[in-house]
């Protein structure tokens, strides 16, 4: 039998058993010793851990369990940026068992699991001689490929995610960021806990710290207005403190095969197809696949040759096209590598599926509403996704580090957050040779008072911006640059904390000693 790059399905008379390298060699994790074992020996790994189990009395879950650590061992050398670390290995079983079992998308796996494991016990009872040991040998091979695809499928995901999280963190707090990442990476497995620490040291920490960097930098403002006074902080001011060292260019390896796949013609050919299976199925009960994610599963699915493999052996079973070595494409031979394309989907659908469940579990006691914004933030965690992610909680921790601040006087004020679209200087100086002039601009635009290099929309909503625009008859091609500045304007984010002078004054003689000690709890000491 040979092991290499092959995925057409095993069958008696010729077996070959499909490959499961997911793309550039040399990215795979070794076995301790380097090897690269052959099906036959692996089938004989196979075999004694089933024996072992079954005079163990393993139950079910333990068996299947057990044997999908034992494939994803011996297979190491055959899974693309498998991890090292045993923490991230165990998650990786544990999205293919415990975790995932829950999944509506997992019983495509389960399914393989069983079909394998059953297969395999059959040639245990029978034995290798028997008449029907290469037809269980090729179909145990076929089992294994996908399994290995749904495993490869798991790491891409996992790992695609986490770098893009890294990659967020550092570009808001600069490489210094990367080394309790790390930690926190090699002794947490992926799960709840393994966001919540991040949580807690990115965003509940760091926050803290910087509230108290911006009251000693008085990088806030205070005024009265009427009988309420006002205590602003600007988002800016937070950003600047968290922002240690300019953060590095570097994408990891998986980052850089995803980015380049939506780069290439012939995958991007590849994903409609798997595009068009994932939408075609997604109405069934088996493979639920989220329309919002499909997208996103495809080009995942497209950085393994298992979907490039698909589109040539269907174009030539249409056609009529046959193998180098003068083979007949067949039917059969498209099911199979279907089916490989279609349990890596499912895999990369359960995981960012757990993913998502993990992170939100991992934040705590947020509010409901809070939850809720972050569910919809967080969507397939892609480097945009996770930037907003990022931002949103570093926006409610800061006002919940406000409201903890407040302690018993909450009910005396209120907190908000504001915002208002902003565009670079330059992306607006752009637009004179479009038609732009001073008039116009200083119609559409002010200067942020706290960034000289940021303009601020003086509309505060798009119909504000209709009525403007058709005020000042700008040009269509002007009209259509100013429209996507503004859906692409970032927010410039304060924080305001409006405190009733009245509502406090009910509850003391002395107004101005009051006030202070409200104050102090804010770490302002001076108006």
């Amino acid at each position: 039998m040979t092991d290499e790059n092959a995925t057409t399905p095993e069958t008696a008379a010729a077996p070959q058993a499909a490959s499961s390298n997911a793309g550039p060699a040399g990215h795979g994790t070794p076995l301790p010793n380097g090897a690269l074992l052959s099906f036959e020996q692996r089938l004989d790994a196979y075999i004694a851990a089933l024996r072992d189990l079954k005079e163990r009395r393993a139950v079910k879950e333990v068996t299947e369990r057990e044997m999908l650590q034992l494939l994803m061992r011996l297979n190491a050398p055959r899974i693309n940026e498998l991890p090292l670390l045993e923490s991230l290995q165990q998650g990786i079983t544990d999205f293919l068992t415990i975790r995932g079992v829950t999944d509506p998308l997992h019983g495509f796996v389960a399914e393989t699991v069983r079909k394998g494991i059953t297969l395999m016990n059959r040639y245990l009872t029978l034995g290798p001689d028997s008449p029907d040991a290469d037809a269980l040998r090729a179909e145990v091979a076929n089992c294994e490929t996908l399994l290995l695809k749904g495993i490869q499928g798991i790491v891409y995901t996992t790992g695609l995610c986490m770098d893009n999280f890294t990659e967020t963190l550092v570009r808001a707090y600069g490489d210094v960021a990367i080394a309790a990442s790390d930690t926190i990476i090699r002794e947490t497995p992926p799960g709840e806990d393994f966001w919540r620490r991040h949580f807690e040291h990115y965003v509940v920490a760091l926050v803290r710290k910087a509230y108290d960097s911006i009251i000693e930098d008085e990088g806030f403002s205070i005024a009265k207005e009427k009988s309420v006074l006002v205590i602003r902080y600007p988002f800016d001011a937070l950003l600047a403190q968290l922002r240690l060292t300019p953060p590095p260019e570097e994408k990891s390896r998986i980052q850089k095969l995803f980015e380049g796949e939506a780069r290439d013609f012939a995958t991007r050919k590849a994903r409609k197809i798997v595009q068009n299976l994932l939408r075609s199925l997604a109405d069934k009960s088996l493979y639920p696949f989220a329309d919002d994610a499909i997208d996103f599963i495809s080009q995942i699915v497209c950085i393994d040759p298992a979907a490039a493999e698909l589109d040539r052996l269907q174009t030539q079973l249409i056609s009529g096209g046959t193998h180098e070595d003068g083979r007949q494409v067949s039917a059969a031979e498209v099911q199979f590598a279907r089916d490989q394309v279609l349990c890596m989907a499912c895999c990369v659908g359960l995981t960012l599926n757990i993913m998502r469940a993990d992170f939100i579990a991992g934040l705590g006691a947020l509010g409901q509403r809070d939850i809720a914004l972050l569910r919809r933030t967080l969507g397939d965690f892609s480097l945009p996704c996770m930037g907003r992610t990022l931002q949103t909680l570093l926006e409610v921790q800061f006002v919940s580090e406000l409201r903890t601040r407040a302690g018993d006087d909450l009910g005396k004020m209120h907190m908000r957050t504001l915002r208002e679209r902003r565009t670079s200087t330059s992306a607006v100086e752009a637009l004179f040779d479009q038609g732009l002039t001073r008039i116009r601009r200083n119609k559409l635009w002010e200067q942020d008072p706290h960034r000289e290099d940021m303009l601020l929309f003086k509309p505060q909503s798009a119909s504000e911006l209709d009525a403007l625009l058709n005020i000042l008859q700008v040009e269509p091609l002007l009209e259509r640059e100013v429209r996507r500045l503004w859906v692409e304007a970032p927010f410039k984010v304060e924080f305001g904390v409006f405190l009733s002078l009245d509502l406090l004054a009910r509850s003391t003689t002395n107004l101005n000693q009051r006030l202070a000690e409200v104050l102090g709890r804010f770490g302002i000491t001076r108006i």
